[in-house]
């Protein structure tokens, strides 16, 4: 009998640990090729770069607008009109992921999450624009 219950505690420690990284697979993501073809497509996209304000010097996809992964996130981007088509980058990919993830988390239907990153976009030839414009 203790060995079933040291089980069942084992396997439901196991699901809590494992479930806010299966939450964060439920994030729509879009590679640096698809993106670039919507851009060219001229879809209307609002791309938001979540890296701090250096990465954002450093190298970023034209038309996006910096708005930094910072404690105040939610609360800015809850002004933003969610019917929109959103996608979120970054150096990295990873600090997107959890901007996204937020904002599905408060009401955004359509966000992607770019894929890599803009290490990838920019591993895959395409341009960024550096700093502040």
């Amino acid at each position: 009998m203790k060995f079933y219950f040291q089980l069942t505690v084992f396997t439901a420690l196991i699901f809590l640990l494992w479930l806010p990284a299966f939450a964060l697979d439920q994030v729509p993501e879009v590679d640096s090729g698809t993106l670039n073809k919507w851009i060219s497509e001229k879809r209307e996209l609002v791309l938001i770069d979540v890296g701090s304000q250096g990465d954002f010097t450093e190298g970023h996809i034209a038309g996006s607008t910096s708005v930094p992964l910072t404690k105040d996130f939610i609360e800015q981007i809850k002004r933003l009109p969610k019917e929109k088509t959103y996608v979120i980058t970054c150096p990295s990919g990873s600090r997107s992921l959890r901007a996204a993830k937020g904002m599905i988390e408060n009401g955004f239907e359509k966000v992607y999450n770019l894929k890599g990153g803009i290490a990838d976009w920019i591993r895959k030839g395409f341009k960024v624009n550096r700093g502040n414009l």
